[in-house]
């Protein structure tokens, strides 16, 4: 590695669109003299920590989170945290609620908040929220890489489709678009539904309204969003304050790919969509979504020209070299904190310990969510199952041999 190119390590629980999104500013960041590895929060071991290396943690909550956070601190070695949602003011009883409800989690979390030399979003708002834990937020561009469609052509089609993607915990977000369905069916007999990884409740797929099946590689689901020739996309956000501080990628995508998008007027796209001009925005009454997609239905002009600008927008303004810059000065500020600051060494005898303390917070942690969701024969299961594995596991082993 060359002496002057910065060596940033991002760690990462699993691959999901916020890690393939991060790759993409950090590949960008190369022309900036920024290299990356990447590794597992699970995986990580001291030897991954070089003395230059900037660690860069991806949404983890994790309580081996909580071990690494705690070894880096006593090293005064400082580290990056990026966040893209408030997982503090996630409500409900779904598995991604329940997950960072849980207070081994909610504690990992605000612990590596608390203790990060910068905490790293897109939001505004989330930025507010997060000075309640920690006062050295950065509010970074967000951005798109437009190699991943250079090569896509949307398919010709005499339908019109309208259109959205989104992970299933978008759900309960659908609630303010799936009454106007019928209705425009009705009254469009050349309109087509589209919704790719998330379906709306209560709603019945049908050759009109189709379902597409979750795609976990980011770069794949925005080709598939470029290739489907949708004349209008949504996206509604119901709104509560979790929901205001998530960061503007339906505006990014549709945008890109120069499908005229109707949005919710709430953060965050009332900073980023020009009413009328690169979007549309309404209140989230059923009406108002009903007129807006009609207004667009009724009027394919406005619809070229609202994917036009929107595309020329999201190009001039979030285009990933562009702003590939900023992140760059970010982990020049931490480089020249390691620089400045006289580091302790991360020994190999303090991870085994750390290692030891996370494998039992993370057993307790397995054990009281598996009793949360079916009690004790659920626990009892589980439990079963892990040794089944293990037994089976070792027998391969010596097998092997």
């Amino acid at each position: 590695m060359n002496s002057k190119e910065l060596d940033v390590l991002m760690v990462i629980e699993g691959e999901i669109a916020t890690t393939h999104l991060i790759e993409q500013i950090l590949t960008a960041c190369a022309d900036h003299g920024i290299r990356y590895r990447k590794q597992f929060l699970d995986k990580l071991r001291v030897a991954d920590i070089k003395p230059n290396t900037i660690p860069l943690f991806i949404r983890c909550a994790d309580p081996l989170l909580e071990s690494w956070v705690e070894l880096l601190t006593e090293a005064q070695h400082p580290y990056l945290f990026y966040i893209d949602d408030n997982f503090w003011e996630i409500k409900g009883k779904s598995p991604l609620a329940r997950y960072y409800q849980h207070p081994l989690v909610r504690h990992s979390l605000e612990y590596a908040v608390s203790n990060a030399h910068t905490i790293i979003t897109n939001s505004k708002e989330l930025a507010n929220f997060i000075l309640r834990f920690n006062d050295r937020v950065k509010v970074l561009p967000a951005f798109f890489d437009f190699d991943v469609i250079e090569d896509i052509t949307a398919q010709p089609t005499d339908e019109i489709r309208i259109g959205f993607a989104g992970s299933p915990s978008r759900v309960d977000d659908l609630d303010i678009i799936s009454p106007i369905i019928t209705p425009i069916l009705d009254r469009y007999p050349s309109v087509v539904f589209e919704f790719a990884g998330v379906f709306p409740k209560g709603v019945n797929a049908s050759d009109r309204v189709r379902f597409f099946p979750h795609v976990t590689d980011y770069r794949e689901f925005i080709r598939f969003q470029a290739g489907r020739n949708w004349a209008v996309g949504l996206a509604p956000l119901a709104d509560h304050e979790a929901n205001r501080c998530k960061t503007d990628n339906k505006y990014r995508e549709y945008g890109a790919c120069g499908i005229a998008g109707v949005y919710s007027a709430i953060a965050p796209y009332i900073h980023s969509v020009q009413a009328d001009v690169t979007g549309v925005l309404v209140d989230n009454a059923i009406p108002s979504w009903l007129n807006a997609v009609m207004d667009l239905l009724g009027n394919s002009t406005k619809r070229t020209a609202l994917g036009e600008s929107a595309r020329n927008h999201v190009k001039d303004r979030y285009c990933v070299r562009s702003v590939a810059g900023s992140w760059a000065e970010c982990f020049r500020e931490v480089d020249n904190a390691l620089r400045n600051q006289r580091t302790k060494s991360l020994t190999k005898t303090t991870s085994m310990m750390k290692q030891l303390s996370w494998r039992i917070g993370k057993l307790r942690l397995q054990i009281v969510i598996a009793h949360y969701e079916g009690g004790i024969p659920l626990v009892l299961k589980r439990s079963v199952r892990r040794l089944s594995r293990v037994i089976v596991n070792r027998a391969v082993q010596e097998e092997c041999q």
